[in-house]
């Protein structure tokens, strides 16, 4: 017989019970204050999309991640995997009169079919910025800054952000690699980061000996402002000698916001997706082992729906900051009152409880039977159990004391 599924999910999908949900929701809250205070705007977008949407350049080499089902009219449509590639479409459509630049935030749940490694869930929900029609250095330092401010406010520490610029890898490989399938596989394994892919594959196919030299310090390029002067040895081609100079402007900008203790750079950084093109960020916390957030600038992406403009943005993996949290805090971190009480002191338990609740506090209330209180606050769990009987407090708790004195003399108890 085959095994029921009536109480199973699919894979890469998870159930997220209280008080852990609590705690999500407040994490999402956190970072949506944050993008709120530095001028950006929620937008909502559509949770399925036409395939078209994605695979107009921006993910045509992750078309197999892509959860898709026809609908009646015969048109592909997708879960959408990013929301990047919606925002853009909006940008292009609905807002195209709107003035530049735009900034743009979300809050969303994200589909894709992956390996169901630590980390990479089917479904999973981002928070994230985009701001578009901002070339300049400042638009670059402005959205590395929010991340680290997002971070700071969803309660995250020790986190560290490393900076890349895909320009100048895309330099220094036209520079030293003649094959442009070498230059892709390179690129690819600096995604993945499988250096040892990187370097088996520069052993193998670069047989000049200096740009073998050079390709095989790029994953090594990593420490704060002056690598660059070292990076800067390596290359004598002009866009990646740019990249370098906006890379340094980059970092002075962000050296004003006072951001610039969480960061690194990593010349070796290059992220999934192909559409950025310019500098990349991913961030990193502890006792995990994936990034908690990334993004760039993808400057192409928005001519590819009928409106070029220059734009940057990042993400925030909200379950990838839930995790860190639990490991450093684990629980809720609002107090949550369970208010017991039998039939005859619903006066003044009710009031009580109204009262905790206009003070902010989470309160739940639960009448018991005399031979059930005993047994329901030693289940309390992760509630502050609150027990009365006989019209009186028996909580000694110092705070519950405190807070029912001020209430008995307010309402003359």
């Amino acid at each position: 017989m085959t095994k029921p599924i009536l109480f199973e999910k699919p894979r890469g999908v998870r159930d997220v019970l209280p008080p852990l949900a609590t705690r999500k929701r407040e994490v999402e809250k956190q970072i949506a204050k944050v993008f709120t205070r530095w001028g950006f705007e929620e937008i909502l977008t559509p949770t399925f999309e036409y395939a078209d949407t994605f695979l107009n350049g921006a993910y045509r080499e992750d078309e197999d991640q892509m959860f898709k089902f026809i609908e009646r009219s015969g048109k592909t449509v997708v879960l959408r995997p990013d929301m990047t590639a919606p925002i853009a479409r909006v940008v292009s459509s609905l807002l195209k009169e709107h003035p530049l630049p735009i900034r743009l935030s979300y809050n969303a749940a994200i589909f894709r079919q992956q390996e169901h490694n630590a980390g990479r869930d089917a479904e999973f929900t981002q928070s994230g910025v985009e701001l578009i029609g901002d070339a300049s250095p400042d638009a670059d330092a402005e959205v590395i800054a929010l991340a680290c401010t997002a971070l700071t406010g969803a309660g995250v520490t020790g986190f560290s952000i490393a900076i890349g610029q895909v320009t100048y890898l895309q330099g220094l490989f036209a520079e030293h690699v003649a094959d442009e399938n070498v230059r892709a596989r390179l690129s690819v394994a600096l995604a993945e980061k499988d250096f040892v892919s990187y370097e088996r594959t520069v052993h193998g196919e670069i047989a000049d000996d200096a740009a073998r030299t050079v390709l095989l310090t790029v994953p090594r390029l990593r420490g704060g402002v002056e690598i660059l002067n070292q990076a800067r040895e390596l290359t004598h081609h002009t866009d990646a000698l740019a990249a370098l100079d906006n890379l340094e402007s980059i970092w002075n900008v962000l050296v004003l916001h006072n951001v610039d203790r969480y960061l690194q750079l990593d010349l070796g950084l290059l992220l999934g997706q192909d559409y950025y093109s310019g500098a990349v960020f991913e961030g990193y916390a502890p006792n995990v082992g994936f990034p908690v957030c990334s993004g760039g600038r993808y400057d192409e992406l928005l001519g590819k729906f009928g409106r070029p403009a220059p734009a940057t943005g990042f993400m925030i993996g909200v379950e990838r900051v839930l995790e860190v949290l639990e490991k450093a805090t684990p629980g809720i971190t609002k107090e949550h009152f369970l208010v017991l009480y039998e039939e005859r002191d619903r006066y003044p338990v009710i009031g009580f409880a109204s009262y905790l609740r206009s003070k902010q506090f989470i309160v739940t209330s639960q009448r018991v039977e005399d031979s059930e209180a005993a047994a329901v606050e030693e289940r309390a769990g992760y509630f502050t159990p609150i027990v009365f009987k006989n019209g009186k407090l028996l909580t000694v708790e110092r705070l519950v004391q405190a807070m029912y004195t001020d209430f008995s003399h307010s309402f003359s108890l």
